[in-house]
């Protein structure tokens, strides 16, 4: 299950949140079965054209008397998606392997008690045509080839008490730790330019490991006080990480085999910002507030972040940037959040919300300093950058019937040296290199508006019993308050409309998306921006029971083979950069899946 909170409204979560939170919820054993004793699987399978890619599941869960266990395993094997457009997508092939294990205690002593691991590595391999011949920087390269490998595994334990006392009814404790590396080799052949250089092959790697541990514990209250009635929680969280970075590189002269450890004046290897590492905390505390029979509900809140970071320098790092002075941060701030609640009539309820939000500029913001040949671009440090704080009020209204579910909200943020991450600074003239840097825009704003709706078209008229129609649609507005620039950030109007049909054994759905042209772009922009063409794109879908315990899943996406790209795949890119038609979607493709229970 995937749960979306928009915006910082929640104090029980870090403020740094300022756009939203997605939270994730995985399978429990109890999922799979409610008999006690018994063993349940379930497995499913699936092909889809677009990447002529499979992918497999299978899951084993049982729940004993004192304890229960499931275990899960899921492969992806893809290649290359096949995109509309004048290019072809670069040859890949791509596998993903995903584990999952649970362990829970219902009946341990003090109270229940959950060990959970998820692990993840994925491993692609890509034939890099797209930058073949492209100057300045690939103009004599006759091969490229990537080599990327990523694994992440996270494992937690968390134990819930009954407490029953003045300060709490129920107390969580949980406590997790997580290591996430990447692993990116590049390997390229390049032919003889006279009289400068030789024939040659170079090899290229980029690692980063990210590690960190977390403790976190939350209690939670219910009380009433005359006719008010609370539902407290609050809780303290801290959080320790480090990450470690590493670039290393040779080139090799095919006319004297002698081996080189520079490149392009990069002495390898090297690191593009220090060791660093970080120390993340919180306190929080909420009261969800109602009078008996009455309209009102209010959510007071409060939140205190504190951010540490600090870059170690170490020998690799101190070599390849001997005057490099590399910025540490210590940050801190309370953030109140306030929402309220009135009961309509006839199942609708309105409600306003402010937050405050507040962001200490990330690691990767501040001292980062990468290169990435792949893509042709360089992200380049900004040491000074600042915290940045916003001010958000949402109004709307949300009603629920036995036909009609919808939610209409309008949104507007202020926000103080907002952060601009990765900010086109155009091309160096010396390399041809695409240069990016995130930036602080002193004040700035965002407004817009939120729809979502789904009716259940039978429930007005029984001759249409089984048919729905939802329609969702997002619309933001958002510049740059000091120069009155608009904001790349920034999503053009986005809707989606779907119709359905839901017997008893299968079901159907059309789907539109469609998505305006990014017509508001900064004029201050170093270099000419691509923009965003309009589009519609149909998708549709089917779905058919098999028995009790199975189903099958058939769609076919982008039926009118639309040619489209979504703004946010290349947001701050030059407009005659020749990587934009790679960010295509994937042509009119088939999708098919099988699942069964046992």
């Amino acid at each position: 299950r995937i749960e979306v909170i928009r915006g910082p409204a929640s104090a029980l979560y870090g403020s740094d949140a300022i756009g939203g939170v997605v939270r994730f919820e995985t399978l429990d054993p109890r999922d799979l079965t409610d008999e006690i004793g018994a063993i349940a699987a379930r497995a499913a399978s699936g092909y889809r054209s677009a990447t002529d890619g499979w992918h497999a599941t299978v899951l084993g869960a049982q729940r004993g008397v004192r304890s229960e266990w499931l275990v899960g395993y899921t492969q992806r094997r893809n290649h290359e998606a096949k995109i509309v457009g004048p290019v072809d997508s670069n040859p890949r092939q791509s596998r993903a392997d995903h584990v999952l294990a649970k362990w829970l205690l219902p009946h341990a002593t003090g109270g229940p008690m959950r060990v959970a691991m998820d692990a993840s590595r994925v491993h692609d391999t890509t034939t890099v045509d797209a930058l073949l011949g492209t100057p300045p920087r690939f103009l004599n390269t006759t091969a490229m080839h990537g080599d990327d490998r990523a694994e992440h595994v996270r494992l937690s334990i968390e134990q819930s008490f009954a407490t029953d006392s003045l300060w709490s009814d129920e107390t969580l404790l949980r406590l997790n730790g997580q290591r996430t590396t990447t692993e990116q080799i590049t390997y390229e052949a390049r032919r003889a330019a006279p009289p400068r250089t030789p024939p040659s092959t170079l090899r290229r790697a980029f690692m980063l490991e990210d590690r960190a541990v977390g403790a976190e514990i939350t209690l939670g209250k219910a009380a009433r006080t005359g006719d008010l009635i609370h539902a407290i929680v609050y809780g303290v969280e801290l959080d320790a990480g480090r990450v470690t970075e590493r670039r290393d590189g040779s080139e090799r002269n095919l006319l004297t085999g002698v081996t080189s450890t520079t490149i392009l004046g990069e002495h390898f290897p090297l690191r593009d910002f220090p060791v660093t590492e970080r120390i993340e905390g919180g306190a929080y505390f909420q009261d969800e507030m109602r009078w008996m029979d009455s309209p009102w509900r209010f959510t007071p809140g409060v939140r205190f972040d504190y951010y540490r970071l600090r870059p170690r320098q170490d020998d690799v790092y101190r070599e390849d940037n001997p005057n490099a002075r590399p910025a540490g941060l210590t940050t801190r701030a309370w953030t109140p959040k306030f929402a309220a609640w009135y009961v309509l009539g006839g199942n609708s309820t309105a409600f306003a919300q402010y937050a405050r939000g507040f962001r200490s500029p990330p690691f990767e913001d501040v001292n980062i300093g990468l290169e990435i040949p792949l893509f042709n671009f360089r992200a380049v440090p900004n040491p000074d950058l600042r915290p940045e704080t916003s001010d958000a009020y949402e109004l709307g209204i949300r009603t629920h019937t036995s036909s009609l579910r919808a939610t209409i909200s309008a949104n507007y943020t202020e926000f103080e040296d907002f952060i601009e991450s990765r900010v086109n600074l155009g091309r160096d003239p010396a390399t041809g290199v695409t240069l990016f840097q995130s930036r602080n825009v002193e004040r700035a704003r965002l407004y817009g508006l939120e729809l979502s709706s789904h009716l259940d078209v039978g429930g007005l008229n029984d001759r249409l019993d089984g048919w729905s129609l939802a329609f969702n649609a997002a619309w933001m507005h958002g510049d740059n308050v000091i120069t009155d620039e608009p904001l790349l950030s920034v999503e053009p109007l986005k809707g989606a409309l779907t119709v359905g049909y839901d017997a008893l054994r299968w079901g159907a759905q059309l789907a539109l998306t469609s998505a305006a042209t990014k017509d508001r772009l900064p004029s201050s922009a170093n270099a000419p921006l691509y923009r965003t063409e309009s589009y519609v794109v149909l998708d549709a879908f089917a779905q058919f029971k098999l028995g009790t315990e199975g189903a099958l899943n058939v769609g076919v996406g982008n039926l009118t083979n639309e040619r489209y790209l979504n703004w946010i795949d290349v947001r701050g890119r030059a407009a005659d950069d020749p990587l934009v038609p790679y960010a295509a979607h994937p042509a009119r493709n088939v999708s098919v899946s099988l699942s069964w229970r046992f």
